[in-house]
């Protein structure tokens, strides 16, 4: 499975990109983000408050699954996202969780981000993968930048191919 962690004040424009990238071509792709204090509507408060671990909130088109079991760490992340999926996908997106992938190997990172001065902050911090930066004033030009969104994303999903965490097409059930 492609595990990506996209970084960066602009995540969330380079997240809207690679998951339709992926989920256009057939992959199925699942997604973690972490918010600083997550809403919830007043009647799921309710339910946890009253005691639920879990609470399942479905509509016509949606769910939404609510818990107070947070995991520590990024195994546990990356495990309670294969639970929950319905069938196993085939790309864990994580839009944030700097804290917890910065020095993981194993996770492809990229970096959307205002302005260099951002990207010089982050890059430090990180170990490879880092398959590259956009920027969005357009004025980080060092190793690995990129003007568009989508050669970014073309790129972590080639190197997830290269690495082998991503099949060269998508399975299909």
């Amino acid at each position: 499975m492609l595990i990506a962690a996209l970084l960066g004040g602009r995540k969330e424009l380079l997240y809207r990109v690679l998951g339709n990238m992926l989920a256009s071509s057939g992959y199925r792709v699942a997604s973690a983000v972490q918010f600083r204090k997550v809403n919830l509507p007043k009647e799921l408060k309710e339910f946890a408050e009253a005691g639920a671990g879990i609470t399942i909130a479905h509509s016509v088109n949606r769910m939404i699954l609510s818990t107070t079991y947070v995991p520590e760490d990024l195994e546990g992340l990356i495990k309670t996202a294969r639970c929950l999926a319905p069938v196993e996908p085939d790309a864990l997106i994580l839009v944030g969780f700097q804290k917890l992938v910065a020095r993981n190997e194993r996770i492809i990172k990229a970096l959307a981000v205002w302005s260099a001065k951002e990207v010089n902050s982050l890059l430090p911090q990180l170990a490879p993968p880092v398959v590259g930066v956009y920027s969005d004033k357009g004025d980080y030009q060092g190793e690995g930048s990129f003007s568009d969104l989508k050669d970014l994303a073309k790129a972590v999903i080639e190197e997830g191919r290269r690495l082998r965490q991503l099949p060269p097409s998508p399975r299909r059930v």
